[in-house]
């Protein structure tokens, strides 16, 4: 087994990149989608002392740029989605659909929620290269 990885590290964010980039069906499922986004990771109930902030620049089944931005006014991206620790380890781990995860409201969507609508497929595989990632979660 691969090194373990500390969700919401650059590191972590950089081995999401390749798995998108290296993901013939991430491609496929996402050759029409343009647009960036934050993953901002909640740290109530984590041992997390602030906000992450992860950025992905998506364009066309390919993930342009991903970085964990020190200032997070350096993007102002399309789509932000927060939500705990805890959420973003049921999606990834325990297999949680994340569109379910939005309309429950255990993830925050700020951007075109029809445009995610259109393009469930290439969000689940968005998770999917996630699952992939051997993901160390920070919980308490």
């Amino acid at each position: 087994m691969s090194d373990v990885i500390d969700f919401g590290t650059e590191r972590w964010v950089e081995q999401l990149k390749n798995q998108l980039n290296g993901s013939e069906a991430y491609a496929e499922a996402a050759k029409s989608w343009e647009g960036d986004l934050y993953f901002i990771v909640d740290p109530k109930g984590s041992t997390l002392d602030d906000e992450v902030y992860m950025y992905l620049d998506l364009w066309h089944g390919h993930c342009r740029k991903a970085s964990v931005p020190q200032d997070p006014a350096e993007f102002e991206p399309e789509f932000v989605i927060t939500g705990t620790v805890k959420t973003f380890k049921q999606i990834i781990d325990d297999g949680l659909d994340p569109m379910k995860a939005i309309m429950t409201r255990k993830l925050k969507l700020r951007g075109n929620m029809a445009k995610i609508m259109r393009n469930v497929k290439a969000a689940n595989q968005l998770v999917y290269c996630c699952t992939l990632i051997p993901t160390r979660f920070p919980l308490e």
